[in-house]
């Protein structure tokens, strides 16, 4: 070999024995980070509702006294995360004495599925049906309803009830203006005339409420500003004429969830800071609900959502300054917990404007709705590195978690935040797990839920 040749194979493998020291460094850092995050993290047997609870002993100490237990999901459309809500719940409600489901979805349908859980009034397949459309449209499944079942059978059977609430505003549904008018009739009759007037046009005009969602933000912007002024103004002429009874407290509370709709509608959409602040505003609203809820009837509240309205810190840009996650923590500091879920890989549905579904993905139950499915997380994300904890399914404390993992936590990476839509690895949100949820549950595999037809 001439000393030409001996000196490029000389750099070639110096440079080589550089990068292979570097991947090892690297692998050694991983390694520690996987050991801790090991050492921290707590099996969970089963994410199906009617396994036991002595692997859910471990996320109560978690909770530990909250009032308020936020449970993020990162679809909206995946079977396991709904029926991992009603595992945790079951739990929360027999051992740490818990009473109200709340759920990302609209007041008025809470008020409706409340009446069926509390008093077996009505049909829930039916209200799902009605109600449960638009942006909730991938809601109406079967695990969902199984839930709602499973709350009915629970007060049929013990003398201490648990609730439903709708926590959000998105559609506002006949019963909240038919309760808000029969309050007034009875206790301000003279003012009816003028409520009725108030809400003249704004009740919806279809049974469907996605179709009325459209309807409703199809109108011109100054249609939609006066009909907030209109709502907004009911709810002041009733906090005017105050009472102590709860009929009161109550009926106050409907006429601000129908302010707080058409407040949510009247944002200028059409443009990207519309939408902005439409968000931002809607995600205030939900965590001002829950609190009222929580402060009014005195209930331990798990409340359900995507991971993005769960989290303590805005992990996407719709949500800045501060998603419902942040304002529950502000608003009730340790006496919130918030949980967020991540997978490996698995389905979902998601819904399409129109046309066919996109490359990868199939036809779902219903129209405009498909079947998506992602592979195990590539080396730069979240879930690949959770995906190598000895564990398959597992319950992780963030905030107790010790060195390296906790660094990692505290390090933005990509993450699935998937929703309603198809997902791509091009949509990847950057989430510091640590700084946004107490406790993350990991699961291995997840399938789609199952749609109802």
């Amino acid at each position: 070999m001439n000393s030409r040749t001996w000196a490029a194979a000389l750099t070639i493998g110096l440079a080589a024995a550089a990068v292979a020291t570097t991947s090892a460094a690297a692998d050694t850092g991983e390694a520690k980070v996987v050991a801790a995050l090991d050492s921290a993290a707590r099996p969970l047997a089963s994410a199906a509702p009617q396994a036991g609870q002595r692997d859910l002993k471990a996320f109560g100490a978690m909770v530990a006294g909250a009032k308020v237990v936020g449970v993020g999901e990162a679809t909206h459309s995946t079977a396991e995360f709904y029926t991992l809500n009603q595992r945790l719940l079951r739990y929360l409600v027999t051992e740490k004495g818990f009473t109200t489901f709340a759920r990302e979805l609209s007041w008025s349908t809470g008020v409706r599925l409340n009446d069926y859980v509390l008093n077996g009034k009505g049909d829930p397949r039916a209200i799902m049906h009605d109600e449960v459309k638009g942006p909730y449209d991938l809601f109406d499944n079967s695990e969902f309803l199984g839930l709602i079942t499973w709350m009915r059978s629970y007060n049929a059977t013990h003398q201490a009830k648990v609730q439903f609430m709708g926590a959000d505003l998105l559609y506002p549904g006949d019963v909240l203006f038919d309760k808000v008018l029969a309050y007034v009739e009875q206790h301000h009759p003279g003012l009816l005339e003028r409520f009725t007037q108030l809400y003249d046009g704004l009740r919806p005009t279809t049974p469907d409420a996605g179709e009325y969602m459209g309807m409703a933000l199809s109108q011109p912007l100054e249609t939609r500003q006066d009909n907030a002024r209109r709502a907004t103004q009911a709810l002041k002429l009733l906090q005017r004429h105050t009472s102590a009874s709860e009929d009161y407290r109550w009926a106050v509370q409907h006429a601000r969830a129908l302010s707080q709709t058409f407040t949510d509608f009247a944002f200028d959409q059409a443009t990207a800071e519309g939408r902005r602040q439409a968000q931002v505003y809607r995600d205030k609203a939900m965590a001002d609900n829950v609190v009222w809820w929580n402060t009014t009837t005195g209930h331990k509240i798990q409340m359900s959502g995507l991971n993005a309205h769960i989290s303590y810190t805005p992990i996407d840009t719709m949500f800045v300054p501060a998603p419902m996650g942040g304002v529950l923590r502000e608003r009730l500091g340790r006496r919130f917990v918030t949980v967020g879920t991540s997978f490996d890989q698995g389905g979902y549905n998601f819904l399409i404007d129109k046309g066919t579904c996109p490359a990868g993905s199939r036809p779902a139950e219903r129209p405009l709705t498909c079947k998506g499915s992602v592979d195990a997380a590539g080396s730069d994300y979240n879930e690949y590195v959770l995906d190598q904890v000895r564990y398959r399914d597992f319950i992780l404390d963030t905030r107790t978690a010790p060195q390296p993992a906790r660094t990692w936590l505290a390090q933005s990476r990509p993450t699935r935040l998937i929703g309603g839509g198809f997902w791509s690895p091009d949509q990847a949100t950057k989430v510091a797990l640590g700084e946004s949820f107490d406790i993350v549950i990991h699961l291995h595999k997840v399938k789609a839920a199952a749609l109802l037809p």
